[in-house]
């Protein structure tokens, strides 16, 4: 008999961020062995509506949730499974079936102690303590969850698949090309991605820097580019066959995010053959190791030293570029993802006791 989830994640298809790509994704992994996934989500085609409270969508689609359970308990499923973290979902009640969490990373690791983001840390950890099941990103993720008080024997590391966009191999690098792609928000640091873009140039002749998303940022990312003097290019946001466009022509992928949970562009970039360039953050630590450049969060100068580096030193380029391509050969399919989230879900049910 097919086991019967409620897939609940604020991002949805099309994806915003991560968070969507990881739902789509495993959502369709999942059907494809025969499970029987209905989606609750806050954005998108399986998109719910409940009220505006907080003016964060996230906390307010969880508090709806959280006081109408029958959202995620319609069709009656088996085990309901949510997407948190930051800009996830929290679930402080009990339901009447096994409740899992996929951490794509926690409130901790993402703000600092005196940023009011912190506050969610609250919410999220009684989430976590009180789900059947916390599965991991990152082994980071897992060891901050279980910092939680959260049952060691409850969480484990399922990293997620990836389907590399690789774009058209006929693409040819383009010498001192600078790429940031992501969420056009503060945490993303697409200004600062600029600011690295900028300083390159005047040290390395030729070099330019485009950047793709959308966000909260996009007037002022637009009006950076505008008064660049052609160093740097916005474009907005790309389907899919623009965006491996610019991950081929790249040769330098700038990620100066304030976290991540598994840094799916740094992924992307290695994919193509770029080098990812960012902030030694425990998700971007994870997923890059050694095969990328990696300075002390905030620290732009470093930054745009580590491109400049690596721009004007093609034998150590070559190196990481070399790197990437064994990171990338070790990602698992979203199939296998797939394969040991329903295995998770078979133990859950096992063992559950309402």
């Amino acid at each position: 008999m097919a086991i019967r989830v409620t897939w609940a994640t604020w991002d949805d298809e099309p994806p915003v961020g991560g968070q969507g790509v990881y739902s789509s994704n495993l959502r369709r992994a999942l059907a494809a062995h025969g499970l029987e996934v209905r989606t609750v989500a806050g954005v998108g085609a399986h998109a719910i509506t409940f009220p505006r409270i907080t003016g964060r969508s996230h906390v307010d689609m969880s508090i709806a949730l959280n006081r109408r359970p029958g959202l995620l308990l319609d069709g009656r499923p088996d085990v309901v499974h949510l997407s948190g973290g930051p800009g996830g979902l929290q679930l402080l009640r009990r339901l009447p079936v096994p409740v899992v969490f996929t951490a794509h990373h926690t409130y901790r690791q993402a703000h600092g102690a005196l940023r009011p983001e912190r506050l969610m840390a609250v919410a999220e950890s009684v989430s976590y303590r009180r789900a059947d099941a916390v599965a991991a990103v990152s082994p980071t993720t897992a060891e901050a969850v279980r910092s939680m008080g959260v049952d060691p024997a409850r969480v484990e590391v399922i990293a997620q698949g990836f389907d590399p966009l690789v774009g058209d191999p006929a693409v040819a690098k383009e010498p001192g090309r600078l790429l940031f792609v992501g969420r056009l928000e503060p945490e993303k640091g697409p200004l600062e991605a600029i600011a690295v873009m900028e300083r390159v140039a005047r040290d390395v002749p030729g070099a330019r820097g485009v950047v793709v998303g959308s966000g909260s940022l996009e007037q002022a990312v637009r009006a950076r580019a505008e008064v660049s003097g052609g160093v740097v290019t916005y474009l907005g946001r790309l389907d899919t066959h623009g965006l491996g466009r610019e991950y081929r022509a790249a040769q330098l992928v700038l990620v100066p995010s304030a976290y991540e949970g598994r840094g799916i562009v740094a992924l992307e970039a290695m994919a193509a053959g770029a080098v990812p360039v960012g902030y030694d953050v425990a998700g971007l630590h994870d997923t890059i190791g050694a095969a990328g450049a990696l300075v002390g969060f905030g620290d732009v100068d470093a930054l745009a030293a580590a491109a400049v580096g690596l721009l004007t030193d093609t034998a150590r380029h070559q190196d990481l570029v070399d790197a990437g391509a064994e990171v990338m050969a070790a990602q698992q399919t979203w199939d296998r993802c797939a394969t040991q989230v329903e295995d998770l879900y078979r133990r859950v049910l096992a063992r559950y006791r309402p």
